[in-house]
């Protein structure tokens, strides 16, 4: 029997593919163990000075009840303005350090522990999930405060 994490993260990975599956390119997914799912062609924001990156998804164990602890995108991106001062070569909250293999982690988190903060549904389709995590991304990455 599948566990309720896996569960969680193979009906919201589903969910997300038609989105980023564009451009012939589609999304790549630990279809084994769902520990990870990779954007190949995420679109950056106006802000930054490349069009697009990879952009990777780490899920922790405790998934869905823990969201990702920040994200990943390829090495030496700069945002029109220089360096963003949330983009690492490095991880902090004891997130997996990637940078051999070539990524750099973005520091965004959903807070768990305050009212508004993450709160999965019973529904693997309900808030919060991989949409709400990717919606996160999307602002931290259209933010700009260098």
């Amino acid at each position: 029997m599948e566990s309720r994490r896996n569960r969680y993260i193979r009906s919201q990975v589903y969910d997300i593919a038609p989105r980023w599956s564009t451009d012939g390119v589609g999304i790549q997914f630990d279809e084994q163990n769902c520990d990870w799912l990779m954007i190949p062609r995420y679109p950056l924001p106006e802000r930054w000075a490349q069009r697009y990156s990879p952009l990777l998804i780490i899920f922790p164990s405790q998934y869905p009840d823990v969201p990702p602890t920040g994200f990943y995108l390829k090495a030496k991106l700069f945002s029109k303005t220089g360096r963003d001062p949330h983009f690492f070569d490095r991880t902090y909250h004891d997130a997996p350090d990637l940078t051999a293999q070539g990524w750099w982690w973005y520091c965004v988190l959903a807070r768990t522990d305050v009212v508004g903060g993450w709160k999965p549904s019973d529904d693997p389709l309900g808030s919060d999930n991989l949409w709400t995590f990717l919606n996160m991304v999307r602002e931290a990455l259209t933010t700009d405060d260098d």
